[in-house]
């Protein structure tokens, strides 16, 4: 078995944005292709819409998981250990096995593990073990991941970052915006 060529990355783990395969890592945009350690594939679905996706390169993934806390470190391992089993693929969820296609499995996490233009690990967590996943995590972990998302996907400005904005009157006299935030 070890000699088994393994899979091409499928469509499933392919950027939603681009229609093709990641070509670049997100947090440096170093090429993936060629990076001799692999990389990382992660998408997110909200009633199953991909609302958030992205590739590290493995230098990129390793760096991040250095600044996750000890203690976030030690519970994602003692219950990956525990409770996730790592050959149920994409389409059903590594902890509980509920089959992604089936009714109510509208939110969940796929991850690959790639190298070149190959699959050599994938898993899928569904919406509901994510949540009690959620709760391993430290406030410092949940603050690296915080980072990394401001950092590397571009959306609204956070609270504090807003221009400001005068008073805009509707023919009533009403407030439509305030710079006090009110609507």
């Amino acid at each position: 078995m070890a000699d088994e060529i393994p899979p091409p990355i499928p469509r499933d783990l392919h950027c939603e944005y681009e229609e093709r395969a990641f070509r670049h890592c997100t947090r440096c945009g170093e090429t993936l292709e060629d990076d001799q350690g692999g990389f990382q594939i992660s998408k997110a679905y909200k009633k199953g819409e991909c609302v958030m996706e992205y590739a590290l390169c493995d230098h990129c993934r390793v760096s991040m998981m250095e600044e996750f806390s000890q203690e976030s470190k030690k519970r994602l391992s003692d219950y990956q250990h525990e409770h996730v089993d790592l050959h149920r693929g994409l389409y059903h969820c590594s902890v509980c096995g509920v089959p992604r296609n089936e009714e109510g499995v509208d939110d969940f996490v796929i991850t690959g593990i790639c190298e070149g233009a190959s699959l050599l690990h994938s898993i899928m967590v569904c919406g509901q073990c994510g949540d009690g996943i959620q709760e391993l995590i430290s406030v410092k972990t949940r603050d690296t991941w915080r980072r990394f998302v401001d950092e590397n996907f571009p959306g609204p400005p956070s609270e504090g970052e807003y221009p400001e904005i005068e008073e805009v009157t509707a023919p009533q006299s009403l407030p439509v915006f305030s710079a006090q935030g009110g609507a």
